[in-house]
């Protein structure tokens, strides 16, 4: 990105990509100028015809568990070009400029309960993820994260080997949330001595359950699925793949480390 303007247009894109009405979340200008002056990564996807931005990429270096990584704080899609691949050649293209600079992996934090962007960061990429934070950056009152805590997980992303995740439920995996016939956690079970694959279930859109009312399956989804990953990741699971095989019960794969 080059210019003032182009990443003007960057802060217009990133209110119509999330649905953002608060100004304090947008990136300022003269955040992505200089961080792009001393090592961070700012991409533009932008249409042929209109040469109109239609997607971006915003990340830094940062270090994660003494390795240093690129830090991809934002990708976002214009809401007319999304599902259309713009956000995949915007993720490949930051893990090959972070290979070139030597960085071990691409690192960056997603919603846990978005089944799409699940599947796509470990099993379309490849992710895997080992990282839960809670309320992450505390309360916001953008379309995507109204009435809910901004519980995330962090992805890590290799530069190194092949690309792609995990899809299929492992054959010996055990769930570790058990829900209701109407779609509602629960409890989380504990892990059966010797397991080595479990499967954490998610609803297929979480948002259709979100509200703002004292009964909130949404929060009540929140609330098992931080019981359940922080109890896999403390137990050394590693969450390495995504599943919508059955696509009423999308789940996350993970497989204890070696």
């Amino acid at each position: 990105m080059r210019g003032a303007d182009e990443l003007r247009a960057c802060q217009e894109l990133q209110r119509r990509a999330w649905g953002i009405t608060e100004d304090g979340y947008i990136l300022p200008v003269a955040t992505m100028a200089g961080a792009q002056r001393v090592g961070g990564l700012i991409l533009g996807a932008f249409d042929a015809n209109t040469n109109a931005l239609i997607g971006f990429a915003f990340a830094f270096l940062g270090r994660l568990n003494d390795r240093l990584i690129l830090y991809s704080q934002l990708t976002g899609v214009h809401p007319a070009h999304q599902s259309t691949g713009v956000g995949r050649i915007l993720k490949f293209e930051q893990r090959r400029r972070a290979r070139e600079m030597s960085l071990e992996a691409v690192v960056w934090a997603f919603d846990p309960l978005q089944a799409s962007n699940a599947a796509f960061n470990l099993g379309v990429l490849g992710a895997i993820c080992r990282t839960y934070e809670p309320d992450m950056y505390g309360s916001r009152s953008d379309a995507l994260n109204v009435g809910m805590a901004t519980d995330r997980l962090l992805a890590e992303w290799t530069t190194s080997g092949e690309t792609g995740g995990s899809t299929a439920p492992w054959p010996d995996g055990h769930d570790l949330i058990e829900s209701s016939a109407s779609g509602r956690p629960e409890r989380v079970r504990e892990i059966p001595a010797g397991a080595v694959h479990l499967h954490i279930e998610i609803p297929a859109r979480i948002s259709d359950l979100r509200s703002g009312g004292v009964a909130n399956p949404g929060q009540e989804w929140q609330k098992a699925l931080r019981q359940a990953f922080q109890t896999a990741f403390a137990a050394g699971f590693v969450a390495m793949g995504f599943s919508r095989a059955d696509p009423s019960r999308p789940r996350y794969l993970l497989e204890r480390a070696r």
